[in-house]
């Protein structure tokens, strides 16, 4: 018969749908207290185990100790265990990252290399409390006063219902001796002042502070699944060719539109921060632009959201390009067409994709100009009776991205035909038209 600790273990792996007896389990076993528990009770309940042990050589003989420990324990039990050498050290000053961060990304990496179904961490209820205030303390959301998920993809942590002493507790039991960092007993580390100093305090306010954090954790884990399926939903329904549809994420709740931001952020290979996500949420909100990171802006412009490289936005370098006759001119990436055509009077037997993009020929003064925008020049269009900006017009039917690459057309006399508005009052075509002068623009 199982005992009330060995009970509650298989069910929070039920419960989680964590494993199966028929797949290979990989236990993480440093030797501490919580990963012996965790060898202990998965080998006892049956499971298909095997143990990996990483020795970090960060603390002298004692990392020796450790690794010493788990040989002879894996030996008793006739368990296969796999030791790998990390040079923490040497990796972190390669990769300019700290200990922790350095130490954890060997860890995985060899964890992740053994093949095992499931990879088996000790983090137990403890741990998870620990997190949640140091996410608190810092600042976060709902996964984050949730600690320590039971399960991430094929990691799964099947002691996260158990607090460390109960662990103990089962080891004393047992008779089971386990080693211990000396680093875990002193107050350096962050985490060890939320162990040593802030939970017991808040446990002298609530003498179930475990069980009360467990089920809060169990209740906004329920609310924090929903709300990151709206995200995923919400992402996948606004995805665009070449962006992303900012008034359908504009109509959402903050909260899944927020999730929904994560999954862009995701998809577009950048680092997803709460500055980050703020500053695009007020881009959808608005419009505008952003830099997300060193070179890569996002743009909100025309009801899409995109991602565009620095040198692709607002160009300073004027391009202009002389039009000395009929052809085809290339203008940056666009193309245009330029075709002069006698004129009977008759608008209608203009050719229909001229439309758009005729001029009274003899009415130009000089050469034309194909330009970009430049600040303060002006338009009067056809059948206005008074002037518009030209950088206005063309931000009202460009998207920022595209602003720098809008076709002006100039004369002599200045701005005879800006694209999306259409041609100046002063060479529209009228009954005393002779010639025009029409152009396509690819």
């Amino acid at each position: 018969m199982m005992n009330n600790f060995l009970v509650k273990v298989a069910s929070t792996i039920e419960k989680f749908n964590m494993a199966n007896k028929s797949e290979r389990l990989l236990v993480c076993l440093s030797g501490g207290a919580d990963s012996v528990t965790l060898l202990l009770c998965l080998y006892e309940l049956g499971y298909d185990v095997c143990a990996c042990h990483v020795n970090h050589h960060l603390r002298g003989e004692e990392s020796d100790r450790d690794q010493h420990f788990c040989e002879k324990l894996c030996e008793k039990l006739g368990v296969e265990l796999k030791v790998f050498h990390a040079d923490v050290v040497g990796y972190c000053k390669e990769h300019s990252v700290s200990t922790e961060e350095g130490a954890r990304k060997l860890r995985y990496d060899f964890f992740d290399s053994i093949g095992a179904d499931k990879i088996c961490t000790a983090h137990s209820l403890s741990d998870c409390l620990e997190t949640a205030i140091f996410n608190l303390a810092r600042g976060t959301g709902l996964k984050g006063i949730c600690g320590i998920p039971p399960v991430r993809g094929n990691i799964i942590r099947p002691l996260i219902n158990c607090t460390r002493q109960e662990i103990e507790d089962f080891l004393k039991e047992r008779g089971q001796d386990f080693v211990t960092d000396s680093t875990n007993l002193t107050d350096d580390y962050t985490r060890n002042k939320i162990r040593h100093l802030v939970v017991p305090r808040l446990a002298e306010l609530n003498s179930s502070l475990f069980g009360s954090y467990s089920m809060t954790a169990d209740r906004l884990r329920t609310d924090s699944d929903y709300l990151e399926s709206q995200g995923l939903e919400a992402f996948e329904k606004a995805v665009l060719p070449k962006g992303y549809d900012a008034l359908c994420l504009r109509q959402l709740h903050e909260s899944v539109r927020r999730r929904a931001i994560m999954h862009i952020l995701e998809k577009e290979g950048l680092t997803v921060s709460h500055d980050s996500i703020e500053d695009i949420d007020r881009l959808i909100l608005d419009v505008g632009k952003a830099n997300v990171k060193g070179g890569v802006f996002a743009v909100c412009s025309k009801g899409v959201l995109s991602f565009v490289k620095g040198e692709m936005l607002e160009n300073s370098t004027i391009r202009s390009v002389n039009v000395s006759g009929e052809g085809v001119y290339q203008f940056g990436n666009r193309e245009i067409e330029f075709k002069i055509y006698p004129f009977d009077g008759k608008i209608a037997n203009v050719h229909k994709k001229f439309a758009n993009c005729c001029l009274d020929y003899d009415k130009i003064k000089g050469e034309i100009v194909v330009e970009n925008r430049r600040e303060g020049e002006k338009i009067r269009l056809v059948n206005r009776d008074f002037d518009s900006d030209v950088r206005k017009l063309v931000n009202k039917y460009f998207r920022l991205e595209d602003r720098s690459s809008a076709v002006i057309l100039k004369d002599s006399q200045g701005v005879v035909f800006v694209e999306g508005s259409g041609a100046a009052e002063r060479v529209k075509i009228d009954s005393e038209t002779v010639k025009i002068l029409a152009f396509t623009i690819k």
